[in-house]
């Protein structure tokens, strides 16, 4: 069977297109699931977050009653002494009122270094909501604009799939689904010519009766190493190996090689 080859190669354009954009269209939602994880991790250290501001708000508020209660008993303390009249009570309410004034020292200590903590972590909690309401209006943009963005790519795809229907309108099925394949293992390269016995997709050396089978263009042939459809395109390299183009293939049979001798690592991506 022989084919076109120009249009093999206008094909493999089309199908590279297409499975990109069927690629594309597979990612849309993939990318919204991402950002979407991205904004419920951040969502649950705001809630973390949260939960500290309010607990430490709360030991906050109870240190600052203690100190202002600390205050409050010195200061009673202040006043009985200033009425009693009794040696050892004023002994006792002294001792009393220095425990006071200590613990009110130290408890307006704590508080203000308590209440500094709460205020960074109180603009940490701002700066993580304005990061969650940031991400939350993406995640609803992009919920929105999904549907519409898929709709568009599915549209470029159906209009790229009408020129692989009319590239492809010759070709026998196995032979388009076999392409297929190969442009989507080969990185969007099917087709490659050869020069003088190498194959320029995978750059080996092929068998000399194989190149010489390529060049009489009589039937479809496949590098048995990358896979690849070979077709002949006259270049440098022939020189070369001018009596093997001319038909010369002694030198194969001396060394037992044939091209049924070589079988593509790939074999299997061909069966029917």
């Amino acid at each position: 069977m022989t084919v076109n080859y120009d249009t093999l190669i206008a094909l493999q354009k089309v199908l590279a297109q297409m499975f990109e954009i069927e690629d594309k269209i597979k990612d849309i939602p993939r990318d919204l699931n991402d950002k979407e994880a991205v904004l419920q991790k951040t969502k649950l250290d705001y809630l973390d977050l949260s939960n500290k501001c309010d607990s430490l708000s709360n030991e906050v508020e109870d240190i600052y009653k203690r100190y202002i209660k600390a205050g409050q008993t010195k200061e009673e303390k202040e006043k009985q002494m200033e009425l009693t009249t009794l040696s050892r009570e004023y002994e006792n309410l002294a001792q009393e009122i220095e425990q006071a004034k200590a613990s009110e020292q130290n408890l307006l200590k704590v508080y203000n270094t308590r209440k500094k903590y709460l205020e960074e972590l109180q603009m940490k909690l701002q700066i993580s909501a304005d990061i969650v309401a940031s991400q939350t209006q993406e995640v609803e943009e992009e919920t929105a604009k999904k549907d519409s963005l898929i709709a568009e790519q599915n549209q470029i795809l159906e209009d790229i799939k009408v020129q692989r229907d009319e590239l492809s309108k010759d070709l026998p099925n196995n032979l388009l689904f076999k392409f297929e394949r190969i442009i989507r293992n080969k990185g969007g390269v099917g087709v490659v010519p050869i020069h003088g016995f190498i194959c320029q997709g995978c750059h080996m050396e092929l068998p000399q009766q194989f190149a010489n089978d390529v060049r009489k263009d009589e039937d479809i042939h496949f590098c048995p190493y990358c896979s690849r459809i070979l077709y002949y395109e006259p270049s440098e390299e022939d020189e070369k190996f001018e009596p093997s183009i001319h038909g010369d293939t002694h030198l194969e049979d001396e060394e037992g090689e044939s091209s049924s001798d070589f079988i593509s690592s790939d074999d299997n991506l061909f069966d029917d």
